[in-house]
């Protein structure tokens, strides 16, 4: 089917109608910034146009052929619902957008721009891209999500096809990808070229109607394996305790079967206040231009959670403030403690997981963990001005390092 779809969209540009076709998807408002004088809106606003252009095409193909069996349902063609978001919740599901997200114990393992099924009903799935950039991290997604995918359809191989307007075939990630005969890249003309047979048409009043079409499947009738998300995080981090405690390697804690690829992150637990004193003293945190000591940590936030991420086996700490429904995601910082990255809003599924979460791991624990994770963690021993408040002087560890490892 890959080849077959490359076949269909050499040199690909829409006709008028099947651009407007894509517009149905859009609010009024991103229409209307489709020719904006603002890049930034206008850049947006085209990214989600020609994913739903894509969309679209492959619609109207697959009704000429069995080449395409099924497409998953998005956009518009998704009733418009709004799923409460709760904990032990695992599957493909609809987001409100219509968006196609895999959700594992309530959080959002995976998004993906297109899900088909070929003759054979296996399962394709998409990614649409406009820009160049963050290919590194697009990369790790595909690989991660071929793992997701292959292991709930109980599938071997898992077909993937990148989809671009801007030319990146040149690119040593788009190289790597097509050298696996799983994928497919698909290049077309640029967004600016195809969206120009809709200049001087009204193009903020467009029905958005779902699509009555045989050939469209709504998400949730998908038959997969049944898997425990939570479950598989326990496990993963029993593993983690017992790989630590016993001096293996990352490599070797990888290589465990019992360790499922499809954990991207455990949650270690919430530090006692004796972890949070360790890890302000060793090692530091820096919130924005602030930096944290333990009274103004104590005095505005009410939590601290330490986790680690795979594959990179990198440490993450959250903080709540307190009287704010978010966390604060804390991650290494190159010149030493731990920064901030983003918030973790409270209308995702992650942040209920985070308020489950209760006080499980001490000074010592804490230490070791931060110690164990393979991601250079610089400490602020090393000199870092930025680790200490004005006036203070480089502390000392309070807890000898773990023994190095064999």
């Amino acid at each position: 089917m890959l080849s077959w779809i490359s076949e269909q969209f050499c040199h690909y540009k829409p006709d008028r109608s099947m651009a407007v076709r894509a517009l149905r998807h859009m609010r009024p408002a991103e229409r209307k910034n489709l020719f904006s004088e603002d890049i930034m809106l206008m850049r947006t606003a085209e990214g989600y146009w020609f994913e739903n252009l894509i969309y679209e095409q492959l619609i109207r193909i697959a009704e000429k052929t069995d080449t395409i069996k099924k497409i998953v349902r998005k956009g518009a063609d998704v009733p418009k619902h709004r799923e409460k978001i709760r904990l032990g919740v695992n599957g493909i599901y609809s987001a409100e957008k219509g968006d196609i997200r895999v959700r594992g114990n309530g959080q959002d393992l995976a998004e993906v721009d297109l899900l088909l099924f070929d003759k054979d009903k296996q399962v394709v799935f998409s990614e649409i891209v406009t820009s160049p950039a963050d290919l590194k991290d697009l990369e790790a997604e595909i690989i991660y999500k071929k793992k997701l995918f292959g292991y709930m359809f109980n599938q071997e191989h898992v077909g993937f096809i990148l989809f671009s307007s801007v030319d990146i075939s040149g690119t040593q990630v788009v190289r790597r990808l097509v050298a696996d005969p799983d994928n497919a890249y698909i290049g077309t003309h640029e967004c600016e070229v195809m969206k120009s047979c809709l200049k001087g048409l009204r193009i903020t009043s467009i029905p958005t109607h779902p699509e009555k079409n045989p050939v469209l499947i709504p998400c949730e009738t998908l038959k997969i394996r049944d898997f425990d998300y939570k479950k598989l995080h326990d496990d993963a981090l029993t593993k983690l305790f017992f790989a630590m405690d016993h001096d293996m390697s990352p490599d070797q804690y990888f290589s465990d079967p019992s360790v499922s690829p499809l954990v991207k992150k455990v949650i270690c637990g919430g530090l006692y206040p004796s972890a949070i004193k360790a890890l302000i003293t060793n090692y530091g945190l820096r919130v924005k231009s602030e930096i944290l000591d333990a009274d103004s940590l104590q005095e505005n936030y009410s939590r601290v959670i330490l986790a680690v991420d795979f594959p990179e086996m990198s440490p993450v700490i959250y903080l709540k403030p307190k009287k704010q429904r978010t966390y604060l995601k804390m991650v290494p910082s190159k010149t030493g403690g731990f920064k901030y990255e983003r918030p973790t809003p409270s209308r995702v599924g992650f942040y209920l997981w985070l308020e489950a979460t209760k006080p499980a791991i001490g000074a010592e624990r804490a230490l070791s963990i931060l110690e164990y994770c393979s991601t250079p963690l610089k400490d602020c021993r090393d000199g870092i001005a930025e680790c200490l408040l004005p006036g203070t002087t480089v502390p000392k560890h309070h807890y000898h390092p773990r023994k190095k490892r064999k």
